[in-house]
């Protein structure tokens, strides 16, 4: 799948750059190219378009919904309703706008003008061209759609009491773990990181290496030196998700999590000045150690 990907994401970048010769214009002014000629279901008003987007500026890939791992449902715009304020380049989607020219396995090319608005932001500044690679992977009707999300609810529902019902079980192993840390015990087993991050896997991971700039979906359970917990995400059955390397967390996570491959499950030892510091916040009291039960669940 990883090859696939890299290897559209060329296809892509490539018809970007030859955009402009053979460019078609969207109902609302956007340039744009067809680059297939799908013979796929093709999405009518009021359907559902499940598309991939890639984000291209200056023919450099930015950001795309295959990093996230999913596509994103769009409802398939009667054109002809849109309001007056709403038509035009830059304020009608560009997606939707030509979604009515697409049939499933089709690839478009939408070029988005940088207007001054635009520029205001730092990454666009000095931008030449910004450009949306659509991909249209499946259309469902209404009803579908509604069947889709009932049965999406209840997997999540399902995967989060499984979570929930963990908590009792991370709660005795990390205690466990914990006192010895506490009485000395296991210290042949701690690692330690030249900022005094102290950490004990578990068990290894098997996937991708977290790293800074990717998010990572990690359950935890914290705990202080006394066995009293502060915080965990088993009680809310939901994964963390949080961009790594970005100072979006505590030191200590942003460094321990990146020692990480997906999968791996693992205690980080935080010193106060990788915590909370001399202040502490909430249940965690001034310059003290946390511990953290660790699950890296995905490297998004």
């Amino acid at each position: 799948m990883k090859k696939i990907t890299f290897s559209l994401f060329a296809a892509l970048a490539v018809l970007i750059a030859a955009c402009g010769d053979n460019s078609l214009v969207s109902p609302n002014g956007y340039k744009y190219v067809k680059h297939t000629n799908a013979t796929g279901a093709a999405p009518t008003v009021g359907d559902y378009a499940y598309v991939h987007i890639s984000v291209f500026q200056d023919d450099s890939l930015i950001n795309s919904t295959y990093k996230m791992g999913r596509t994103v449902p769009l409802v398939v715009p009667d054109l002809t309703q849109i309001p007056a304020d709403q038509k035009g380049v830059g304020k009608a989607n560009p997606v939707a706008d030509v979604l009515a020219f697409m049939k499933v396995g089709d690839s478009v090319t939408v070029v988005i003008p940088i207007d001054s608005l635009m520029r205001q932001s730092p990454t666009l500044k000095d931008a030449k061209k910004l450009a949306y690679g659509i991909v249209l992977m499946d259309v469902k009707t209404k009803a579908q759609y509604d069947e889709t999300q009932i049965a999406e609810r209840a997997q999540t529902e399902e995967a989060a009491n499984a979570m929930k019902g963990q908590e009792a079980a991370i709660a005795a192993q990390l205690g466990g773990i914990v006192k010895d840390y506490v009485g000395g015990k296991n210290k042949d087993k701690i690692k330690s990181t030249a900022s005094g991050l102290k950490y004990l896997v578990l068990e290894e991971g098997t996937g991708a290496q977290a790293v800074a700039g990717k998010t990572v979906d990690v359950m935890y359970y914290g705990m202080l030196p006394n066995g009293k917990e502060f915080d965990n995400s088993y009680k809310r059955g939901q994964a963390f998700s949080f961009p790594l390397g970005q100072g979006q967390v505590i030191k200590g996570w942003d460094e321990g999590i990146a020692l990480l491959k997906e999968g791996a499950k693992a205690v980080l030892f935080i010193p106060s000045e990788l915590g909370y510091g001399d202040n502490g916040t909430g249940g965690i009291p001034p310059k003290s150690e946390l511990m953290f039960y660790v699950e890296l669940q995905k490297v998004n």
